[in-house]
C-alpha cells in the first residue's frame, strides 16, 4: 500500500509540470497581453481538476461521497463566480440560488486575467472544502498553484495578476463561508426504522445503520429542490409470486447468480470505490466525463465554468431529493426480499449501501449532470476513461443517454437496485437537471 501511495504522489508531482506544458500558448491574448473577456483557454481549469483526480486516488479509506459531492458542488460555483465579472452579459449565481449572498464585486475598470482568479479560487477552495487533505496534499496544491502563477506571469503583468489572485481567493473565502450556513446532516438521530414488510432494513454483510435520513434538511441550491421528490413507487409492494414485484426482485436474484464477466465489471466501472488504488472516489468518476466533454467540445472558460457550477447544482441538490424520497417511501432493498422469498443464502455481488432502495442514488448524482450535458450540447457521443490510470480500455458509448443507461443498469447486475427504480430514478434526474438548465447564466 504504501509503495501505491508514493507512486501515486510522484505521479501527481510530475503531473503539476506535464499538464502545464503549453497551457498558456493555447490562450487568445489581446493588446497588453490582457485576455478579451471570455476568450481565454479553459486549459488550466480542466487542468486542475484532472489534477486533483491524481492527488485523491490513493486515499484510503474513501471519502465519504456526500461531503465529496457537497464539497465540489460550491467549488464549481466558487470557479464560476470568480470568472463572471469577466463573461460578457453573465449574471451572478446570486440572483438565482437559493439564499446565496452578493458575491465580491471584481473593479472592471481595471484588468483581470480570468485565469488566474480561477487559478486562485480553486486552490484556495479544494484546501477549504476537502478534509481529506494530507499535509503532502495541500504542499502539491500549493505547488500546483505557484507553477500555474509563474506560467501566468511569462505573458501578464504582476500588478494584473495580483488583482485577479486576490479577487479569487475573496470568492473563495465567500463561497465557502456561505457553505458553513447549509446545515449539511449526515446522520440519521431521530429516525425511527418502520415495522412493516415493505419497508428497508439494514442488508448483510454488515447491517450498517442507516445514513442520510436527515439530508433532506440541508439547504438545498434551487429553491424548487426544497420541497422536490419522488413519485409514488413504479411497481407496488407485493409478496404474491405472480406480481410485478415479485418479478422484478427474481430478475435481481437471477442474475446475482448467473453474472457474466462483462456485467461485473460494468457493476465495477460504475461503482467507484476509492482507496487503495482501486476506484476513483466521488465525485471524480462524474467530473471526468463532464471534463472530457469539455474538451471534446473545445469549450473556452466561459462555457466550461459554466458547465461546472451547474454540475455542482446538481450533485447536491439530486442527492437531498433523493434522500427525501428514500425515507418518504422507505422500500427494502432486493437483498432483504430475496433472502426473505427466495433463497436465505444469496448475496449481491456489491455490497449494498445502508439506506432505502428507492429512489436510486447513483443516479440521483449522474442523472441531472447527464441532463444538463445533453441540454448544453445534444445527446452526444462520449467517450469515459475514468480508470485510464488502471490499465482499463475507455468505455465508448454513442450518446449520453447511452452512458446513463449502462451506470443504472450497473446497480442492477450489483444487486442493490430494481430495475424498475433504476428506470424511475433517470427520469428524476431528468426533471432536475431540466430546472438547472433553466439557469440563464449567459446572455446573448
Amino acid at each position: 500500500m504504501k509503495s501505491l501511495v508514493n507512486k501515486h504522489l510522484f505521479g501527481a508531482q510530475r503531473w503539476i509540470v506535464l499538464l502545464l506544458i503549453g497551457v498558456l500558448s493555447r490562450c487568445q491574448l489581446a493588446d497588453h497581453g490582457v485576455p478579451k473577456p471570455g476568450e481565454e483557454s479553459a486549459d488550466l481549469v480542466y487542468g486542475w481538476y484532472k489534477f486533483m483526480t491524481k492527488l485523491q486516488l490513493p486515499v484510503s479509506p474513501q471519502p465519504v461521497v456526500f461531503i465529496q459531492n457537497r464539497a465540489f458542488a460550491y467549488i464549481g460555483i466558487g470557479l464560476y463566480e470568480s470568472i463572471q465579472p469577466g463573461i460578457k452579459n453573465a449574471t451572478s449565481l446570486s440572483k438565482m440560488l437559493y439564499q446565496m449572498p452578493d458575491m465580491p464585486q471584481a473593479d472592471l475598470s481595471k484588468d483581470y486575467l480570468w485565469n488566474a482568479s480561477a487559478n486562485a479560487a480553486l486552490a484556495s477552495m479544494f484546501r477549504l472544502f476537502l478534509g481529506s487533505l494530507t499535509t503532502v496534499n495541500k504542499a502539491s496544491i500549493d505547488s500546483m498553484e505557484a507553477v500555474n502563477y509563474n506560467r501566468l506571469r511569462l505573458t501578464t503583468s504582476e500588478e494584473v495578476l495580483q488583482r485577479s489572485q486576490a479577487f479569487g481567493r475573496s470568492v473563495a473565502t465567500a463561497i465557502y463561508n456561505w457553505s458553513t450556513t447549509d446545515n449539511f446532516i449526515l446522520t440519521s438521530e431521530g429516525y425511527t426504522p418502520l415495522n412493516e414488510p415493505w419497508a428497508w432494513v439494514p442488508t448483510p454483510p454488515n447491517f450498517a445503520a442507516p445514513v442520510g435520513a436527515n439530508l433532506q434538511s440541508s439547504r438545498p441550491f434551487l429553491a424548487y429542490s426544497l420541497t422536490a421528490t419522488a413519485p409514488a413507487l413504479p411497481i407496488p409492494y407485493s409478496e404474491d409470486p405472480s406480481s410485478e414485484f415479485y418479478k422484478a426482485a427474481k430478475e435481481v436474484y437471477d442474475l446475482g447468480v448467473t453474472l457474466t464477466d462483462e456485467q461485473k465489471a460494468i457493476a465495477n466501472w460504475w461503482a467507484d470505490a476509492g482507496g487503495s488504488g482501486v476506484g476513483v472516489p466521488a465525485p471524480y468518476h462524474i467530473l471526468s466525463i463532464v471534463t472530457r466533454v469539455l474538451e471534446d467540445r473545445h469549450a473556452g472558460l466561459w462555457k466550461a465554468v459554466e458547465v461546472y457550477a451547474k454540475t455542482g447544482i446538481a450533485i447536491k441538490d439530486g442527492p437531498i431529493t433523493t434522500f427525501r424520497a428514500k425515507y418518504q417511501y422507505n422500500l427494502l432493498r432486493p437483498i432483504t426480499y430475496i433472502r426473505r422469498h427466495l433463497d436465505a443464502n444469496w448475496l449481491s455481488y456489491l455490497v449494498n449501501p445502508p439506506y432505502p432502495d428507492y429512489p436510486s442514488g447513483l443516479i440521483s448524482n449522474y442523472g441531472p449532470v447527464v441532463q444538463v450535458l445533453i441540454r448544453e450540447f445534444g445527446d452526444i457521443p462520449v467517450t469515459d476513461d475514468a480508470y485510464a490510470w488502471r490499465g482499463l480500455p475507455a468505455r465508448q458509448f454513442n450518446s449520453l443517454s447511452d452512458l446513463l443507461a449502462q451506470a443504472a443498469v450497473s446497480r442492477v447486475y450489483a444487486g442493490i437496485h430494481y430495475r424498475s427504480t433504476q428506470n424511475a430514478s433517470i427520469e428524476i434526474g431528468k426533471k432536475l437537471g431540466d430546472e438547472i438548465a433553466k439557469l440563464r447564466l449567459v446572455g446573448p
